[in-house]
């Protein structure tokens, strides 16, 4: 099951943690369309990211990004896109930081 953050720049929360994700498939986040800015990150898990993939999809590292542990992932959204997907590297992911920017 994803995350849906859609509503988190309208109530104040740019910053939201995803409380596990796994290595065995992919975690949808939905984030909300005047999103032009996200940045992904886990302290204790190396993370990959993808726009390539749907919620529960198995794990492939293809067209994928790789996130060190210890590190923030950050991009610039490009128009129409609303979702993204992650997966941990190995094991499962606890308390993935994700953050949605605006830009006015």
């Amino acid at each position: 099951m994803g995350s849906d953050f859609s509503l988190a720049l309208q109530n104040n929360k740019p910053i939201r943690t995803i409380a596990s994700i796994p290595s065995t498939s992919f975690h949808n986040v939905e984030y909300p369309s005047e999103t032009k800015r996200i940045s992904i990150g886990c302290e204790a898990t190396d993370l990959y990211v993808s726009f390539s993939y749907s919620d529960g999809d198995g794990f492939l590292i293809t067209d994928t990004t790789f996130i060190p542990k210890k590190n923030m992932f950050s991009m610039t959204v490009p128009n129409g896109l609303h979702n993204v997907q992650i997966a941990a590297k190995s094991g499962t992911a606890s308390n993935v930081v994700f953050v949605m920017e605006e830009f006015t």
